[in-house]
């Protein structure tokens, strides 16, 4: 389970919302540096916590920006950002129902929103870069 790191690789030309990612990537490696430091459930616990309400922050404030600035792909995003809430949320309840396998879920949970954040930023995220700049939101 390797750092994440970012790149510009990842800029969605939109300042804000750049920063945001930024901020998810830094959660995502204080849940793995939680993991691999082997600190106890409460320590993780609290870590994924933020991790699962910031996400729920960003795509929140990703979704009014589409929305308000008429974003023709809206639904199809914000389906994309349910779908990987959905798919935490149930992950969440496993990490909280099995001590025993609380370290293996959160590490499950960090390579689904890292492969997801990725792969979303990347593919899903700057096909609304341009769109957004042609509305003066940078």
């Amino acid at each position: 389970m390797s750092k994440l790191e970012w790149d510009d690789i990842y800029s969605v030309g939109v300042a804000g919302l750049d920063e945001e990612h930024k901020v998810l990537f830094d959660y995502i490696n204080d849940l793995r540096d939680s993991l691999l430091g082997k600190k106890g459930k409460d320590t993780v616990k609290k870590v994924l916590d933020g991790l699962i309400a910031y996400t729920n922050d960003h795509f929140f404030h990703e979704e009014i920006m589409l929305y308000k600035s008429g974003y023709p792909d809206y639904e199809r995003h914000k389906v994309e950002h349910e779908r990987l809430i959905a798919e935490i949320r149930g992950l969440y309840v496993r990490f909280h129902a099995d001590d025993a396998e609380s370290k293996l879920i959160s590490a499950e949970i960090i390579a689904i929103i890292t492969e997801w954040l990725q792969e979303h930023i990347v593919k899903i995220d700057k096909q609304y870069s341009a769109f957004l700049n042609s509305k003066g939101i940078k």
